[in-house]
Parts: C-alpha cells; sequence; structure tokens
C-alpha cells in the first residue's frame, strides 16, 4: 500500500470519526505501528492533523467543507475583488470553464466578454448565467448537496473531452509543497481535468486559503495562476504564479 493511498485511508476515518487510535489505524491500514506513526508525524507536519498521546485528530478547518450557503458569506470583500479581477481575464470568444463554489459563483455578475460559452458544474451557477443570458453546457453527474457541485466519473469525461481558453477553479486550500487541496475526492478529479484541459487555468483563492491543507490533491502550485489578494512570502519563494488583485502580477 503506497504512502499516499495510506493518507487517503487516514483522512477519510478521521473525516468519519474525528479521532482514531495507533492501534486502529493498524488493524485499517495492516502496517506497522512504526509506519503509522511515521505517517502520523509526517501529516501533522503538513498541518493535515494533530495528533496526540496514542492516536490523531483531525485538524481544524480539515473537516469537510461548510455548506455554500455559508460559505459565500465569508470573507466577501475580498472574493469580490477576486471575482472582479478573474472576470476580466475572460476575452470575447473564449471557451471558459466556471467551477463550482462560492468565489466562482460571484464572478458571474461581472463578466463582460461577449460571445462566450461556459461550462460549470456548478447548480447555483447555471440559474446565474441564464440569468445574464450568457450560452452555457451543463456538466452531468451525481449533484453534490453540501457545495451543489456536479461531481463524478460522467463529469470527468464530459470535461475530457473538451478543451477550454481558460479555467477558474475553486480551492479549498493551498500549500506551499503539495499545492492545490480541496475536501472531496470528486471534485478533486473533476479541478483537475479542468486544468489539464485548459490553456491558462487560474485558481481562485481569498487570504484565508493559504496555508491550509485539505485531504485531496489536484495540481502543483506550478499548474495555475492564482488570482488572489496578497500572497505570503512561502509561496512566492516557491515560485507560486498570481495575480493580485491590485494589479501586481508575480510569474504569471
Amino acid at each position: 500500500m503506497t504512502k499516499q493511498f495510506r493518507w487517503r485511508l487516514i483522512t477519510e476515518t478521521l473525516n468519519e470519526r474525528q479521532t482514531v487510535t495507533v492501534d486502529e489505524l493498524v488493524d485499517i491500514l495492516m502496517v506497522s505501528p512504526a509506519t503509522v506513526r511515521r505517517d502520523l508525524q509526517e501529516m501533522e507536519d503538513l498541518r493535515m492533523i494533530t495528533r496526540f498521546h496514542g492516536g490523531a485528530r483531525i485538524s481544524t478547518g480539515q473537516i469537510e467543507e461548510p455548506h455554500m450557503i455559508i460559505k459565500s458569506e465569508l470573507n466577501q470583500k475580498e472574493k469580490r475583488a477576486i471575482a472582479v479581477r478573474a472576470a476580466r481575464l475572460i476575452s470575447d470568444d473564449q471557451m471558459v470553464f466556471l467551477d463550482a463554489g462560492s468565489s466562482t459563483f460571484e464572478m458571474i455578475q461581472y463578466i463582460t466578454a461577449k460571445n462566450i460559452t461556459v461550462v460549470t458544474p456548478g447548480i447555483p451557477h447555471l440559474t446565474a448565467l441564464y440569468q445574464r443570458d450568457i450560452p452555457t453546457i451543463a456538466l452531468g453527474g451525481p449533484i453534490r448537496p453540501g457545495t451543489q457541485a456536479i461531481a463524478g466519473r460522467q463529469t470527468v469525461e464530459m470535461i475530457e473531452s473538451m478543451f477550454f481558453d481558460v479555467a477558474f477553479i475553486g480551492v479549498n486550500g493551498i500549500h506551499d509543497k503539495i499545492g492545490f487541496t480541496t475536501s472531496n475526492e470528486s471534485e478533486a478529479a473533476t479541478k483537475e481535468s479542468a486544468i489539464r484541459r485548459s490553456t491558462i487555468p487560474y485558481v481562485l483563492a481569498d487570504s484565508s486559503k493559504f496555508n491550509h491543507l485539505s485531504p485531496f490533491a489536484f495540481g502543483k502550485l506550478s499548474d495555475a495562476v492564482i488570482v488572489t489578494t496578497s500572497v505570503p512570502d512561502s509561496f512566492i519563494e516557491a515560485g507560486a504564479r498570481y495575480i493580485l488583485t491590485g494589479g501586481r502580477n508575480g510569474n504569471a
């Protein structure tokens, strides 16, 4: 069993139980206690979990993400600035991927480009795009009630048959060593596919997303340009590409 798969099982177990002991993980993973302790130490170093004597608990903020209705109320001023800047990155006649999530939803009211087609897995996005009379393609697949996102095997298959000039991706956490992360495996696959099928992929991130790590990675820092209000020094040192709402760019 690879370390990546072990870590996935550990995070899934913690999402279900909130805490787990080393002995329980030995049985679940079928590895030695030394391997479990080493995995837990590395995961704690990356702020994925918090260790205690004989076990671990999920770190604050790593539990399943809040409902989109709650997320839309957080960091509103910052998200609005990011949305305005991101919408300006869409040019006329482009094919655009617009990810599910509150930050990408905020973009819709600021889109001014003409003759574009938008592809989205976001359920609320469909209505907002229709109201703006923007031609839209809805992706198929299962709906995740909490995030109001369409995500699954069918979703990825549809994305893989398309090509996008630009993509705008939501994110739960960005780590300077791990990259872009989210809380759900199916949504991670959707985001990863959209990035791969885009000429220029952008990740929208308010300041709370930096130095935060969710269980499922979907891209390295080098895979996309971050649109944000400010970037921590450690990310600049790691070579992150970014566009700031104030106008300054870095390696973008």
